[in-house]
């Protein structure tokens, strides 16, 4: 990792690249531009004429204490060289990135999961609180729980926020499903995020039926935005073989 003088300096240059309020940049400008500079480390691509025009970001989050969180924004023809440029080959990573840069990392990247991405917003005129004696406040800002004989049934908390946005999670254990438990501690989560001026944004799998169904219930609609999301290794330059640690 980079010294944070260094980190802010890379964060200036790359700035004009995002729009951190739009939810196809959200994600990517939070980590990239406002997470913690001692937990990121900037690689830069920059035009023959010298401009920044591109970079990776590596992230070492709470997501997966192991495997790094990597967001991505660069020309197509420059992100697999970048990503090669920037990770360890034979680590694994999770990247984050638009679906414009997909090919570019499938050839740049031994991936052992892919998955596009729909970003959803919420518009606050839809949403309806829900009361639930169950719902508690869980640990941390912004979790709220429902628990069955010590069991977490159902949870609700955010992923990231900034200044404006939060990404939002529910989580229903399969064992308790259909009984709008989901929705109530997803409720709960909403209410506060907008009681602190938070917009929530929700993003799900485009195959996951069942979110996209609860997004629905609590007033979010879909933004347009997709992300591509994928873990993997990157591959050493020149070599088209799968690393020992893959097969």
């Amino acid at each position: 990792m980079t010294d944070e003088g260094t980190v802010a300096a890379q964060r200036r240059s790359i700035r004009p690249l995002l729009a951190p309020t739009d939810p196809a940049d959200a994600l990517t400008a939070y980590y990239a531009l406002s997470y913690n500079p001692r937990r990121v480390t900037l690689t830069l691509h920059r035009t023959p004429a010298g401009p920044v025009d591109g970079f990776v970001a590596i992230c070492w989050t709470g997501r997966d204490l192991f495997v790094p969180l990597v967001v991505l924004r660069a020309p197509e023809q420059a992100a697999g060289d970048l990503l090669r440029r920037a990770l360890l080959a034979g680590r694994p990573y999770t990247i984050i990135t638009t679906p414009a840069l997909r090919q570019s990392v499938q050839e740049a990247m031994f991936l052992e999961r892919q998955q596009i991405n729909e970003v959803y917003t919420l518009v606050p005129s839809a949403f309806r609180p829900v009361i639930n004696a169950m719902v508690q406040p869980g640990e941390g800002s912004f979790r709220f729980e429902i628990r069955s004989r010590d069991q977490i049934a159902a949870a609700a908390g955010v992923n990231w926020r900034s200044d404006r946005l939060a990404e939002m999670y529910v989580y229903t254990d399969p064992n308790f499903r259909a009984r709008g438990w989901g929705k109530a501690v997803g409720a709960a989560c909403v209410k506060a995020l907008l009681e602190a001026h938070l917009l929530p944004l929700y993003t799900i799998s485009e195959e996951n039926a069942i979110s996209r169904r609860l997004a629905h219930a609590l007033g979010f609609q879909d933004s347009g935005a997709r992300e591509f999301e994928c873990q993997g290794q990157v591959r050493s330059q020149g070599t088209g073989a799968w690393p020992k640690s893959c097969m």
